[in-house]
């Protein structure tokens, strides 16, 4: 599964995509999207977020994003981030019967580190935290 991702800097996609391997050829399927995050109008997707399964729903959490890129974008404006500024996720997404919804937050804002899944648990390690500054685990 893609999830989400960076267009060019600043502007990040909602798409995701997960492929299909039968018959020795590769398939990109659309799937459903995230919702907007709490309180805010639009999805403005990620960059840099964990992911990994857990009781058997895939979560997606964390990551970076700059809320308003999107419509700077579609107003015409190429240099959409220009001017905003980036925001660290704590929301956590699930994807249950199909569709994406919001289950909870993160202890932190965190991105661009490495998930494992093992078991029922899923571990975040390494990444930045919402100052841009390296955390360990």
């Amino acid at each position: 599964m893609l999830i989400n991702g960076e267009l060019k800097p600043g502007l990040r996609t909602d798409v995701i995509y997960r492929a299909m391997w039968d018959n020795d050829k590769l398939t990109w399927l659309k799937n459903s999207q995230l919702p907007p995050s709490p309180g805010e109008q639009q999805q403005e997707g990620l960059a840099g977020a964990f992911s990994g399964y857990s009781h058997g729903v895939l979560l997606v959490g964390g990551g970076a994003n700059f809320p308003g890129a999107k419509q700077n974008y579609t107003n015409g404006k190429f240099y959409s981030h220009e001017g905003i500024n980036k925001k660290w996720r704590d929301e956590v997404y699930g994807l249950v019967n199909g569709h994406w919804q919001y289950m909870g937050k993160m202890k932190q804002p965190l991105g661009y580190g490495v998930s494992v899944s093992y078991g029922d648990e899923v571990f975040l390690i390494g990444g930045e935290n919402a100052k841009g500054k390296p955390v360990s685990s």
